[in-house]
């Protein structure tokens, strides 16, 4: 039962994302247009989405979209991620893991997209974006199995990590209902500066992803309720 409820659920998120990938692409050769201005309240549910299929993290945010001009918006996210390891998995890594943390994003959006239709509020954004997250980790316990050496067994105590990262992003945006929006977008983050990383390397980092990787692929996808202050 529990597999049915996450194939449903993906097969269900994949029509809204392709259903706004062929909207924005059905529009992309007109001309200019007039957008609708406003502030936009949302949540991205790439967290959740995840959670559907790895247990061992729970994590959410919520974002806001601001418009600076026709093509220009601001755009601002803060979440959180809680991983614990569960007990399943415990036997093919050897060891624990704890992490809770919180992680804010915040960059400019550029509208690429041009349409010359009366009441078309559609984009396709281009976008750049700093990241922090401020995390605290833990392992309650571990084992290191050596045939010379011998093997070991301990913990590290729970202590803060802290870190800086870049991304640039890309994909669309559709009005679903007046003033009620769609939008998913791919997301290369690069990270910058790690602090108080040299006892644990970080499994996971909220809003940025695998800890061991400088470089990670991310994905959004954001409903959101625009509170529009122009006609």
């Amino acid at each position: 039962m529990e597999k049915v409820c996450k194939i449903s659920s993906f097969i269900f998120i994949s029509f809204w994302f392709f259903a706004g990938l062929l909207n924005a692409q059905s529009l992309i050769n007109a001309g200019a247009k007039q957008q609708k201005s406003g502030l936009s309240l949302g949540i991205n549910l790439s967290g959740p989405i995840q959670g559907l299929f790895d247990n061992d993290k729970t994590a959410f945010s919520a974002v806001t979209i601001l418009s600076l001009s026709s093509k220009y918006y601001f755009i601002g996210e803060a979440g959180f991620e809680n991983l614990t390891f569960s007990d399943r998995n415990a036997t093919k890594r050897h060891y624990a893991y704890e992490s809770n943390g919180t992680f804010i994003r915040a960059g400019l959006l550029y509208d690429i997209f041009s349409v010359d239709e009366a009441g078309n509020n559609d984009n396709i954004f281009l976008g750049i974006h700093y990241g922090f997250a401020l995390q605290e980790h833990s392992s309650s316990s571990f084992s290191i199995q050596n045939d010379y050496w011998g093997g070991h067994d301990g913990s590290l105590n729970k202590y803060v990590l802290t870190t800086h990262w870049v991304e640039i992003s890309a994909g669309p945006r559709t009005e679903l209902f007046k003033n009620f929006f769609m939008g998913w977008s791919v997301n290369l983050r690069f990270k910058m500066f790690q602090g108080n990383n040299e006892v644990l390397e970080p499994y996971s980092i909220p809003g940025f992803g695998n800890g061991d990787n400088q470089v990670n692929l991310g994905f959004s996808y954001v409903l959101e309720y625009m509170i529009p202050w122009k006609k």
